[in-house]
């Protein structure tokens, strides 16, 4: 396999992933490039027993977990939720509520700990399956199951409590 077409399957899903786990967009540029680097160095040691993309977020998930135990240890715990200031007050309408729910989600997910957001998002967010998501976590599939199950009851309560209020502020 080349390095460019293991690039192209997995970039997209790598950044998407060190975003949402970071909630910065320079840092996850950074340890988007460390994957990157990792992949290229280690592409002989890939035996496709998983998907190049699976491969990509295993090592993507590595990197983020050693970054956060050395430089950021609160990006591995539970926060609490606290809306973000509201500065997109010229948007459109349609656009403001698609930015504002986009922004309540991100700011919900890092309500969860670290393994609860990352099952939710290989799961849901990019999509894998039980077994890929098993692999990536180093996990087996039904343990997967249940925190997934679990993840999404706790994120469906942070979702639903953070949104009331917000109703009467978006009619005024």
């Amino acid at each position: 396999m080349k390095f460019t077409a293991a690039y192209e399957q997995s970039r997209d899903a790598v950044y998407g992933y060190l975003v949402y786990m970071t909630r910065d967009v320079s840092l996850a540029e950074d340890l988007s490039q460390e994957v990157f680097l990792r992949m290229f160095l280690h592409l002989d040691k890939f035996r496709g027993e998983a998907s190049v993309r699976t491969w990509a977020l295993r090592i993507a998930r590595n990197v983020f977990l050693s970054y956060a135990r050395k430089k950021q240890p609160q990006l591995l715990e539970e926060q609490e939720w606290e809306p973000e200031p509201d500065v997109n007050r010229n948007l459109p309408e349609e656009e403001f509520l698609r930015k504002e729910e986009a922004r309540r989600v991100r700011d919900c997910l890092m309500c969860l700990g670290e393994q609860e957001r990352t099952v939710l998002l290989l799961r849901d967010f990019q999509e894998l399956s039980y077994e890929e998501a098993a692999r990536i976590m180093n996990l087996t599939p039904e343990v997967v199951k249940s925190r997934i199950y679990r993840a999404r009851q706790k994120f469906r309560k942070i979702y639903e409590d953070s949104g009331k209020g917000d109703k009467a502020e978006w009619r005024r």
